[in-house]
């Protein structure tokens, strides 16, 4: 095929996509300190590893042979035991970006009936996934006072077929009283989608999850995530929790086999490593408050963070702190937007890796 033909079979391509800016991921670059996607610092469970290797091994090659269970059956009741669920209420997939595009194929049409709200700035995958079904995403901006982000009143006032909110959001790691999401899930008239995705990182039990009142909820969905506090971003699960009704709707547009045999077993030994994973959030949590005391000393100020994360506030300089980080092998995430340029979101790491975060930013800034 000729270059001119290739050119010209574009037209064949839908104007949503044609249209749409493609969602940005964090920066890849080989053996850089990655300090940029909110990955956890610490290794996964070894169960995982066991589940991992007793997967592959000569003896169990037909769990790689065949195809996957399509259910995800076994991950599905771990998790439901976990949370205090039933499994008819979990769809499991690869990544809780799958979760996102199968609720977007499920509810929203594209002949001008459906839009899509949110609180701004989050998630920019929401405004992704919404341009690609030729629907209109519409941003409501966060109250921000203090050290806190709270939701727009407007949120729940406007008749959208979905409403997203991260909690904790993303890129602000603030988290909203779950109360006030329970008021604002009663209060719109669609489908309000609570992404968990660094729920786990709340320092309140209490207010980690909206899964145990689902069934007060019927037009409530809760996403998590392996991606976080499990150290499982490689290997691509996420879980969405919702009343059976709606789950029975949405494995009509799941991918079949969307999960893979190997990525069911280590998700299932994650969730089954309770003190582990709890060992997991301890040390992220103390790296985070050593990680405060030395930015705030330099200055930096940030909203109050329940995430694996911090977005700073620094000032003009942001874009060369960034720049000058990255030449050192360090990365940090930067956004050339009006809200974000003057911010940089850093990534709680180790206390080796923090160390070094800090003392390139101490000679950066000398």
């Amino acid at each position: 095929m000729t270059i001119s033909n290739t050119c010209s079979a574009l037209r064949y391509v839908r104007s949503a996509v044609r249209d749409m800016a493609p969602y940005v991921p964090g920066e890849q670059i080989n053996d850089a300190l990655k300090l940029n996607t909110n990955e956890c610092a610490w290794p996964a469970s070894p169960a995982v590893n066991r589940a991992l290797y007793g997967a592959s091994e000569d003896s169990s090659t037909d769990n790689l042979r065949l195809y996957p269970d399509p259910s995800a059956s076994t991950l599905r009741q771990s998790a439901a035991d976990l949370y205090g669920c039933s499994a008819d209420q979990i769809i499991a997939g690869n990544g809780s970006d799958d979760c996102l595009t199968i609720i977007y194929r499920t509810f929203l049409e594209a002949d001008g009936s459906c839009e899509v709200a949110c609180p701004w700035p989050t998630y920019g995958l929401y405004d992704t996934l919404a341009s690609i079904q030729g629907i209109r995403i519409n941003h409501y901006d966060y109250a921000q006072r203090n050290n806190t982000w709270e939701l727009p009143a407007a949120l729940g006032q406007h008749n959208a077929t979905l409403t997203l909110v991260a909690n904790p959001n993303n890129p602000s790691g603030t988290h909203t009283p779950l109360l006030e999401l329970r008021r604002l899930a009663d209060q719109v008239e669609g489908i309000l989608i609570v992404d968990e995705a660094y729920a786990d990182f709340v320092s309140n039990d209490a207010e980690r999850s909206l899964i145990s009142v689902l069934d007060q909820h019927p037009n409530l969905i809760v996403l998590r995530t392996f991606s976080k506090s499990y150290s499982l971003a490689g290997a691509r699960l996420g879980l969405l929790f919702a009343h059976p009704a709606l789950v029975a709707e949405m494995n009509k547009v799941k991918d079949s086999y969307n999960v893979n045999a190997l990525t069911q077993a280590v998700g299932t030994a994650a969730l089954t490593d309770i003190t582990y994973h709890a060992q997991l959030l301890s040390n992220t949590l103390a790296a985070r408050k050593q990680l405060e005391i030395h930015l705030a000393a330099l200055g930096w100020t940030w909203p109050q963070s329940e995430a694996n994360f911090l977005l700073c506030t620094v000032g003009e300089q942001a874009h060369f702190i960034y720049e000058q980080l990255k030449e050192r092998g360090i990365l940090v995430r930067w956004w050339d937007t009006d809200l974000l340029r003057n911010c940089l979101r850093i990534t709680v790491g180790t206390p080796e890796n923090n160390t070094r975060l800090l003392a390139a930013i101490e000679d950066i800034l000398s």
